[in-house]
């Protein structure tokens, strides 16, 4: 009965785990088959058949066409009379409820279906509207709109891939737009926006905080670095016990700050990695003190006098008579041998490229004893606690060297803060949050270790129990931490066309998709293959525009080189005062 069906087009020949080899119906004249009045093109990579079992059918998607599709123990002079077809299982669908992975496998001889737009419209419908996003349509039938289930991307965490110029800003504001517009008003969203491009994009939806003329400072207080990640940006890399002893330094620190809190916890939790005030400019005044002291009496201790008082509020150090070179006083104190660092130290305590971090903005500055009129809480309130779902950090005034220090810490103020908050309102449990962060590359790469790899690999591996769904988005997949990059539930690949990229997309694409990574080149702008957790089977989307275009995307070349005025060339000494003013 089923091969009297127009659908019928072929049998199951083998059976490798969830890859079915399909010979196709000698008799078709065309691989353009009609069904129902809709035309079929057979042999389309990425398209649709199904395998009815009974009560039961078995969705798959076409990966592989032609001779490379052939059983190996077919000889070359069958080639000719025998058309075959790779399909790659995907999920199945009972009596009429469709559902991902596969409970049973086909065998030699079963009968293989096209997919009829009806049916196509039953599985896609399987989405909850009400848990759904609309980006776009699909590829292959623009009349059904391309949905993602948004519990699903944000538990399990989503890829976003493509080369430059494939679409990816827009994906990204595409899905910000959506989340924004589509009835979630509670949703919380943070980007991390290195290209400060997404501030025009998110418009009334968001708030945006950056360092370089943005409508909110974003300032990162160095008191809530752990000690090892304020050390490597304040000092840079110290012997074993040089940092040994500047941390005690800095728990000593936090320790007497921590008594004139409000609600100071108990000393024995307090750590030189635990986020409370301390000074970093009587930090480094300390410190500097230990290196210039000079010896009155070597056996006793006693200093020599001072010749000139310092300040650590305008970082001016201690004078002390210089060590005579014979055995007589003034004698070498004590030394760590980090006066280098110190002045690095020194440096960066007065470089205004690093203000956001040593001085976070009066009421967040500790003054010398270690106090704050704020505190993280307030800080963390104005991060994610604010009346609209988006939060863009626009980190592209900050140092290239703290960037991924600075996106680091900001995460691992709000993860922790939402982690400790256990089961009140603000949890993530109880109001999820997803973390977006854009060129992923440069964040967290494959070699090294960072505050901000460490902390989203963790986002990665647990977020799903304490409600933080991590998105990354990169152009380049191969630089990036497999370990979370393995951990996406959901890919979407946009163009890519590098070999080694797509290599290591097709080996983190869940429902074993791999091969259709060859089709990546091919993909129109703003096209991408959406595989995973958030699609009910593994689809090709046509992105919608963004209503709000981000700063990156391409500008109109030809429009611009054909105005017939130039601009003023005034305007590039006005480029040059924004650039020594740090301020577009």
């Amino acid at each position: 009965m089923s091969r009297s069906l127009p659908t019928f087009i072929g049998t199951v020949q083998s059976v490798t785990g969830g890859t079915v080899t399909i010979e196709l119906r000698n008799d078709l004249v065309s691989t353009l088959v009609l069904v129902q009045g809709e035309s079929h093109r057979l042999g389309q990579i990425g398209s649709f058949l199904r395998i009815p079992l009974g009560y039961s059918s078995l969705f798959g998607m076409v990966t592989q066409v032609g001779a490379a599709a052939t059983p190996p123990h077919y000889g070359e002079e069958n080639l000719d009379s025998h058309r075959w077809v790779t399909l790659t299982l995907f999920g199945e669908s009972v009596s009429g409820q469709f559902e991902r992975g596969i409970s049973q496998y086909p065998t030699v001889g079963d009968d293989v279906h096209v997919i009829t737009r009806d049916l196509l419209e039953t599985i896609y419908r399987s989405i909850r509207t009400d848990t759904s996003i609309d980006v776009g349509v699909l590829s292959s039938s623009s009349g059904i709109a391309g949905t993602l289930d948004l519990d699903r991307m944000v538990s399990r965490h989503l890829a976003v891939v493509g080369s430059t110029g494939a679409g990816k800003s827009n994906l990204v504001s595409v899905l910000l737009d959506s989340i924004s517009t589509q009835g979630f008003p509670s949703a919380r969203v943070i980007v991390i926006d290195p290209h400060g491009e997404y501030g025009t994009a998110v418009g009334d939806n968001g708030y945006v905080f950056g360092v370089v003329a943005a409508p909110q400072p974003l300032v990162v207080p160095y008191w809530a670095l752990p000690a090892e990640e304020f050390i490597s940006v304040a000092l840079g890399p110290l012997s074993q016990g040089a940092e040994t002893a500047v941390r005690d330094a800095i728990l000593e620190l936090r320790r007497d700050s921590a008594s004139r809190l409000p609600n100071p916890p108990p000393d024995a939790v307090i750590t030189a990695d635990s986020p409370i005030p301390f000074s970093a400019r009587r930090l480094w005044f300390e410190l500097d003190d230990y290196e210039r002291q000079t010896l009155q009496n070597r056996t006793t201790g006693e200093l020599a006098n001072l010749l000139d008082e310092g300040d650590p509020q305008s970082l001016r150090p201690n004078r002390y008579p210089p060590p005579s070179t014979g055995n007589v006083a003034p004698f070498v104190g004590a030394r760590r041998g980090i006066t280098r660092q110190l002045e690095l130290m020194r440096s960066r305590l007065s470089d205004a490229r690093y203000q956001f971090l040593f001085e976070p903005g009066s009421e967040l500055t500790p003054n010398l004893a270690g106090d704050t009129t704020s505190d993280l809480d307030r800080l963390v309130a104005s991060w994610i606690g604010h009346d609209r779902p988006i939060t863009v950090f626009d980190t592209s005034g900050l140092p290239q060297e703290v960037m991924s220090l600075t996106a680091g810490t900001m995460l691992r103020i709000v993860y922790d803060s939402l982690f400790w908050a256990g089961d009140l309102a603000i949890s993530g449990r109880q109001q999820p949050l997803l973390v977006v962060i854009d060129e992923a590359h440069r964040i967290f790469p494959a070699t090294g270790e960072s505050p901000a790899k460490r902390l989203a690999a963790q986002i990665a591996k647990e977020g799903r129990k304490y409600g933080v769904g991590l998105m990354v988005v990169t152009q380049r997949p191969s630089e990036i931490d497999e370990t979370v990059l393995s951990q996406c539930g959901t890919m979407i690949a946009l163009r890519l066309s590098n070999a080694r990229d797509r290599g290591i997309v097709a080996g983190t694409m869940p429902d074993d998709l791999g091969n259709l990574t060859a089709m990546l080149p091919a993909l129109r702008t703003g096209e991408g293959l959406v595989t995973g957790e958030a699609m009910p089977i593994p689809s090709r989307i046509r992105f919608r525009l963004s209503p709000r275009k981000p700063v990156g995307s391409d500008p109109h070349i030809v429009e611009a080189w054909k105005k017939a005025a130039r601009p003023d060339p005034a305007l590039y000494a006005e480029a040059v005062v924004n650039w020594r003013k740090q301020t577009r």
